[in-house]
């Protein structure tokens, strides 16, 4: 792809613009670009994006340094983005992690409760029994 360079450097500064809003809505036409994540856009991302070299937007340029303060202000903010996501899954991992601890104890409180039970449960019997062969050899009233 090759853009002529504009006579007006306005229209270059224009041009770089365009380019940014293209990168920040996923619709470069630069085929390089597509699909590039919002943290590596640069101002040589955007230069080239414009049809410029690399090195089109400077910061010793004082009518560049607004749209670079801008491509540099969305490239923290996708990197805050991503971070604050990366934290939502780690307290998400660690809950996850906490309730299956939580799970393990309670099964295991379950098992030892039924082992108690079914213990009980033999006890009266044999109970039971007992009785019943006392009764066997004694009649009782009621």
């Amino acid at each position: 792809m090759t853009i002529d360079l504009p006579s007006n450097p306005k229209k270059g500064l224009a041009a770089c613009y365009d380019a940014f809003d293209r990168l920040k809505t996923g619709k470069p036409i630069v085929a390089a670009h597509v699909g590039l994540l919002p943290g590596k856009i640069t101002p040589g991302v955007v230069s080239f994006e414009a049809g410029f070299d690399r090195g089109y937007l400077k910061k010793s340029r004082s009518a560049h340094l607004a749209l670079i303060a801008q491509i540099e202000a969305f490239r923290l903010q996708s990197e805050l983005a991503r971070d604050s996501k990366a934290n939502e899954v780690r307290r998400a991992r660690n809950k996850v992690a906490k309730v299956e601890t939580e799970l393990e104890q309670m099964q295991k409180q379950l098992y030892e409760v039924l082992t108690q039970n079914l213990q009980l449960v033999e006890r009266v019997r044999e109970l039971e029994s007992e009785l019943a062969k006392q009764a066997k050899g004694k009649v009782v009233s009621i």
